[in-house]
């Protein structure tokens, strides 16, 4: 899948579990939630593409986020190999986790630190990839993530939404990717080949389930079209509702 697909089906997938129709109650959010998590759910739904030098979250926030990838692409072993398994979710899901607990105490009140700032860098992530932001724009990036840390570390509502949108974000890119007809390695390290001639299961622990063909073609367009449609619907409704609760935090 292409970078702008990644990040609306991050987007559709958080606002869709989110709301109150949500079959899981457990992720129902208040709607500022939903909103601002659908924006870090549309970044983290990139960050597996975090192996390659050239993919959109390397140049999220420069130059931190490309001496990043560096290593992460050396750990991972290349490209849609550790970033795209279950050790991936795993991995970025504990990381997120961790971060989200760093909370700082004032005058009675605590602010999500580590909330506002994965919050800052996943929405910066999102913007890049819709291309609302300079690829290579340092001052916009920062910009940007310096106001989202601030609202993300207000707008605390429980030290799990980032980490689960971290989690929703991953497991949406990878389940978008296994769509392509390259697959991924989802059991890495591990690299089990089939046991014989299957059209789901690839030499080199590869699965797939290649609905939209090739990256970019025809039909991943328009399932992103529709889940995009979804995503702005959904937003648009949600929109006068967050804005009042924000402003009264804020203020």
């Amino acid at each position: 899948m292409m970078g702008p697909s990644h990040a609306a089906t991050g987007a559709a997938a958080w606002l869709a579990l989110t709301g109150w129709f949500s079959p899981i109650e457990a992720l129902h959010m208040p709607p500022e939630i939903q909103l601002l998590g659908a924006l870090t759910t549309a970044g983290a739904a990139l960050i597996s593409d975090w192996d390659h030098p050239r993919a959109t979250v390397a140049h999220a926030l420069p130059p931190v986020t490309e001496w990043m990838s560096r290593g992460i692409s050396r750990v991972a072993g290349g490209h849609r190999r550790g970033t795209h398994s279950l050790v991936g979710i795993a991995a970025f899901t504990a990381i997120a986790s961790a971060a989200a607990g760093l909370q700082v105490p004032v005058e009675g009140r605590v602010y999500g630190v580590g909330q506002g700032v994965l919050a800052a860098f996943l929405v910066a992530v999102a913007a890049k990839a819709l291309k609302l932001l300079p690829r290579r724009g340092m001052l916009s990036a920062w910009a940007l993530g310096v106001v989202v840390a601030v609202v993300g570390a207000v707008l605390s509502g429980g030290l799990w939404w980032i980490p689960a949108s971290v989690a929703i974000g991953v497991t949406v890119h990878i389940l978008g990717d296994a769509l392509t007809n390259n697959g991924v390695a989802l059991l890495w390290p591990l690299r089990p080949d089939p046991p014989g001639r299957l059209w789901f299961w690839q030499s080199g622990g590869r699965f797939r389930l290649p609905l939209l063909g090739t990256t970019g073609s025809w039909r991943e367009w328009l399932f992103v079209s529709v889940v995009t449609a979804f995503a702005v619907v959904r937003a648009v409704q949600l929109a006068p509702h967050a804005a009042r609760t924000t402003a009264c935090l804020l203020y």
